[in-house]
């Protein structure tokens, strides 16, 4: 084999490892508790994921999977409704005043930032994967004489895996009206759904390649990979030997040329 040939087949061994390793971000700015539950979900529907901070956010991850897998990953993302954002609670929404706040702004503030709350805790329910709280407590006006104001009420969507909802809707009631004042748990109306089951299809089963984790539709280039890298290094070696053989053999002819008119000239 010639140095030209050589090299080529060192060229498109290292292309093709160098685009099994290529991974392409689908999801950035993401909190670490949004970034894990997206890696569950992908994991369990046989796509390896990673978690990376991201560069553009200090303190924000992003997510990379390989690019082979990038439609496979959106597409479990998107029907288990991940990366889930999550709304501002009192305390972010309470920061978000005008320079001339008022009465009904502030009031409206404060529902929003009590609904983010709300969902934030039906959320870290197991098996809850997202939670919309919409709240309708009208605000009482100092300068209106009449005292009667609508009842508060409020409505709740939750979205969870399995047949039946992790928690039960008195509950949710409960939760919601002991958050607002006045709010009974019968005003609360809750609609539960149920997210489509995550499923496997045969190519996307995770299998083992010594410390190496891909999916089954990967292991089969991955060896033809490995078992490539691996001839070709006994190749180089073989290669290398070779040059040694031969450089011996010069070296030892040149020793013998050298010494050839010494020998002749002895008596």
């Amino acid at each position: 084999m010639d140095s030209g040939t050589l090299l080529r087949v060192c060229a498109a061994a290292l292309a093709l490892l160098l685009t099994l390793g290529c991974s392409v971000p689908i999801a950035a700015n993401l909190a670490e508790q949004e970034a894990n539950e997206a890696i569950v979900a992908l994991e369990a529907a046989g796509v390896v994921a990673a978690k990376e901070p991201d560069p553009s956010t200090e303190g924000r991850w992003q997510l990379s999977v390989p690019q082979g897998d990038a439609v496979a990953a959106v597409s479990v993302l998107s029907e288990q409704n991940l990366p889930f954002r999550s709304a501002p609670g009192v305390l972010q929404a309470m920061g978000q005043g005008s320079l001339v706040p008022s009465r009904t702004l502030e009031h409206t503030q404060w529902l929003a930032g009590t609904a983010g709350d709300l969902e934030s805790s039906l959320r870290s329910i197991d098996g809850v994967l997202s939670a919309r709280v919409h709240l309708a407590a009208p605000a009482k006006d100092a300068f209106d004489l009449n005292d009667a104001l609508p009842e508060p009420s409020a409505s709740v969507l939750l979205r969870h895996r399995g047949a039946t909802p992790p928690i039960a809707t008195g509950d949710v009631q409960r939760l919601v009206a002991g958050a607002v004042p006045g709010l009974s748990p019968e005003r609360v109306d809750v609609i539960s759904s149920t997210a489509p089951p995550l499923r496997k299809r045969p190519d996307r089963l995770l299998a083992q390649l010594g410390p190496i984790t891909v999916t089954q539709a990967s292991l089969t280039p991955l060896k033809s990979i490995v078992a490539g890298a691996i001839a070709l290094n006994v190749l180089l070696v073989g290669v290398l030997g070779w040059f040694w053989l031969r450089s011996k053999k010069q070296l030892a002819r040149l020793a013998e040329f050298e010494g050839g008119p010494a020998r002749a000239g002895e008596p």
